[in-house]
């Protein structure tokens, strides 16, 4: 299903001018999440496969491809067909996933250019995060596949002191590996609110920055 989408993005898809679809419905419920809105799916009126395929006809020349973001859009029974008609109009499509639907991502990525996956903790805190029994389970598999996939991706991991210390951050990283492609972002709290509804404050962008070259990290957000 999706919700909305973004004619024209220079933000999500490194290094490319881009739309952006938003799909609606997330089987995970982190509290700081910037897109409350698009956490439950509930029926109303909004844009369509076909709206999308249009823009794209029309921005061709202009558009490099589609980020494909949510909500988590391996739900939806709308990315799939969306991935293939993009593919075969000739653009790039990257896709935005908090990595714990593993067959579908699989049964996507011969349409996908580019993976960006979703780490959120330490895996002794992912499922008070994302307040999903054993979500750890679900993503860590993931996180194998992309890396040996052979598809350019990024890992990434949105900082807040309310949910990672550097003791956490070096743990990621072991995980993960020192040469995986893993970015840092600063959170900003988001006028219209997050999810939980709480005011979170986030690292000082000097802290981040120094966690960031310690890590190995691109670090992003930073003003």
């Amino acid at each position: 299903m999706f919700m909305a989408i973004e004619p024209f993005s220079l933000v999500d898809y490194p290094g490319h001018i881009v739309a952006t679809v938003f799909f609606g419905g997330c089987n995970f419920r982190c509290g700081y999440c910037h897109n409350p809105s698009l956490v439950e799916v509930k029926e109303k009126p909004g844009a369509s496969p076909f709206d999308l395929i249009e823009l794209l006809k029309s921005r061709k020349g202009l558009l490099d491809g589609v980020c494909l973001t949510g909500g988590e859009p391996l739900l939806s029974s709308d990315m799939l067909p969306t991935a293939q008609a993009v593919k075969e109009l000739g653009f790039k499509v990257k896709l935005d996933t908090n990595g714990s639907s593993l067959a579908k991502l699989q049964e996507a990525a011969p349409f996908l250019d580019y993976i960006a996956m979703d780490i959120k903790a330490m895996p002794e805190k992912y499922d008070m995060l994302t307040g999903c029994r054993n979500s750890w389970e679900k993503c860590r598999p993931t996180i194998a596949w992309i890396m040996e996939s052979g598809i350019p991706y990024e890992f990434r991991t949105t900082v807040l002191p309310a949910w990672h210390t550097f003791e956490d951050l070096w743990a990621i990283r072991k995980i993960l590996g020192e040469d995986a492609n893993w970015v840092l972002q600063q959170f900003r709290q988001p006028p219209e609110g997050v999810l939980d509804g709480k005011i979170y404050e986030p690292y000082p962008d000097s802290w981040l920055n120094e966690i960031g070259q310690k890590l190995n990290c691109q670090v992003r957000g930073l003003r």
